[in-house]
């Protein structure tokens, strides 16, 4: 369970309630907390003004929605290209992360893809074709544990 000793126990259990379902209604969060929706109102705002809460989304299931590879690639690419490539990358919509990491210079991207003939295309069209681009290793995800979209309480 994530610590969150630096925030009050009011915040924490707003959060844990948010976390949980984030379509809970202040209203009912003040009930549970025994406060007025007014002031759960304004400590949300305060949380996502400081930065602690970022946004509120939905978790849509890919497969259902016609993206069944979801493959993870390591792109190893020129120093000099790395920020371009990389950013040219993350404005591509099957592309669902991408992060730069220590090491040799590459990148580690995650996507979602309709089938492999997509896969295929995404490696040529969208990856291979760009400057700086030296190598990747895809890999295909065979069996899903966990999946998280941030920290998890």
């Amino acid at each position: 369970m994530l610590d969150l000793h630096h925030l009050d126990p009011i915040d924490q259990e707003i959060i844990k309630r948010l976390h949980e379902n984030s379509r809970i209604s202040y209203a009912r969060i003040g009930e549970i907390l025994n406060l007025s929706r007014v002031a759960i109102q304004k400590r949300v705002e305060n949380l996502i003004e400081d930065g602690i809460i970022e946004n509120f989304t939905i978790r849509l299931n890919a497969t259902k929605l016609g993206k069944v590879v979801s493959a993870f690639f390591e792109v190893e690419v020129d120093p000099r290209h790395a920020e371009a490539v990389g950013n040219t990358l993350a404005e591509d919509p099957n592309v669902v992360s991408i992060y730069q990491m220590t090491g040799m210079s590459s990148l580690h991207m995650h996507a979602l893809l309709r089938d492999e003939a997509a896969l295929e295309q995404f490696l040529y069209q969208n990856i291979y074709k760009l400057d700086g681009v030296v190598r990747v290793n895809t890999q295909m995800v065979i069996k899903r544990f966990k999946q998280g979209t941030g920290l998890e309480l």
